[in-house]
């Protein structure tokens, strides 16, 4: 499968958003299990002054929703029909009390429903075990969000508690779980739960011991040549 590449303009700010949709396979026979949309603009969390002040304006919630009418328009350009689309969601996005809103009323202006968005949060949010954090996981669930988590740094989610049970899928670094037992305890673990686990930049080569772990998708699959 090939990459899917949009380039636009975002209005607000004039700054052009680049929006790639990586396919997410089967790490044996190449079945689809999604995509990741990766996209070059992040929202900003740091502290602004001065004229960047005013582009950090808009609050994480909006800014969310307006990325997710970006990658529904850039779905239905190149008529990108894998679904779920897992789309990267500042942490700032679960202190706020409008994403969960936000984002619905996004999706409900587009062709897409809830179910076919995964955010995708880092593992740091998480890792403390915030009640705030998980609540807010639950109101995306509500809405019909799906909800990722990406652990290619760092692991310390405990999957174990409440929080596991609203968890779609994890990311994880194909090249540290092969070399880290933890890791690999974790995966097997997830995937026994009924977690998709993702294994990121993994070889087809290694499909079979990916597959043994539980680990059953990846994206940017690579190959030898």
């Amino acid at each position: 499968m090939r990459e899917l590449l949009q380039t636009k303009v975002v209005a607000h700010s004039g700054q052009k958003v680049h929006l790639r949709f990586q396919p997410v396979m089967h790490v044996l026979d190449g079945t689809s299990f999604g995509t990741v949309c990766e996209m070059s603009k992040r929202y900003e969390e740091k502290a602004a002054f001065g004229p960047a002040a005013s582009q950090s304006a808009t609050g994480p919630a909006k800014w969310l929703a307006d990325r997710l009418l970006e990658v529904a328009s850039a779905a239905h350009t190149f008529d990108n029909r894998m679904r779920p689309i897992i789309v990267p969601a500042p942490a700032a996005a679960l202190g706020d009390d409008n994403t969960a809103v936000g984002c619905d009323a996004a999706i409900r202006r587009t062709t897409l429903c809830q179910q076919e968005i995964s955010l995708e949060f880092q593992d740091s949010v998480f890792a403390d075990g915030r009640t705030e954090a998980i609540h807010s996981v639950a109101s995306l669930r509500k809405r019909g969000f799906r909800v990722s988590i990406d652990m290619r740094k760092s692991w310390q989610t405990q999957l174990r508690d409440g929080l596991g049970l609203m968890i779609d899928s994890i990311r994880v670094d194909a090249r540290e779980l092969q070399i880290n037992e933890e890791l690999m305890d974790l995966c097997e673990f997830a995937s026994a739960a009924g977690i998709l686990v993702i294994a990121d930049k993994a070889n087809w080569r290694d499909g079979a011991f990916f597959d043994s772990l539980g680990v059953q998708a990846g994206v940017r699959m690579r190959t030898d040549c």
